[in-house]
């Protein structure tokens, strides 16, 4: 019978583990090593946003990087963000939720610059003659290297959407 016990003891554990495994990889998302493929259903990240909403800052879930160590990332906006503008990489969202406006424009007025050549950012500042689009979920927008871009959530909204970062080729 102590045998028997110790087998099911040994089962139970295995079982345990198993299972464990299973609610860790549906939590944090899916990745296999048979094609590299990083998958999160909608629910998953749901469950990582949930709670992540705050006055400081926006608060993002990083799901990925890329081969350039370049983030693919969930932004929640509550409040207007910095102006931004990046020397080499383009910045394509979609939008999942909520509903905003996307400034852009050629000149920014008080920015500052940091980084090193080739690869600078200027943030902060005022947009100049910013051409604004409405933002609605599954919006998609492509904002190429160098121009200045700023998301401003609706008043009382949250506006959250993925940001996928890709350097620009000459």
């Amino acid at each position: 019978m102590s045998r028997q016990n110790s087998n099911q003891g040994r089962y139970s554990v295995v079982l345990l583990l198993s299972v464990s495994l299973l609610v860790t990889t549906s939590v944090l998302g899916q990745k296999t090593k048979a094609d590299s493929v990083t998958f999160y259903s909608h629910s998953q990240i749901d469950s990582l946003l949930s709670g992540k909403v705050s006055t400081q800052g926006a608060p993002s879930v990083l799901l990925e990087r890329s081969k350039d160590n370049e983030a693919y990332l969930v932004i929640i906006r509550t409040k207007p963000g910095d102006v931004e503008v990046h020397e080499q990489y383009d910045d394509v969202a979609i939008i999942r939720s909520g509903h905003g406006i996307l400034k852009t424009g050629r000149t920014v007025q008080g920015h500052k610059e940091s980084g090193k050549e080739p690869t600078r950012e200027w943030r902060g500042g005022v947009i100049q003659n910013a051409v604004e689009r409405n933002l609605t979920p599954g919006d998609f927008v492509v904002i190429p290297a160098m121009l200045a871009h700023q998301y401003i959530p609706n008043a009382g909204d949250k506006l959250t959407y993925w940001t996928i970062k890709v350097k620009r080729t000459k």
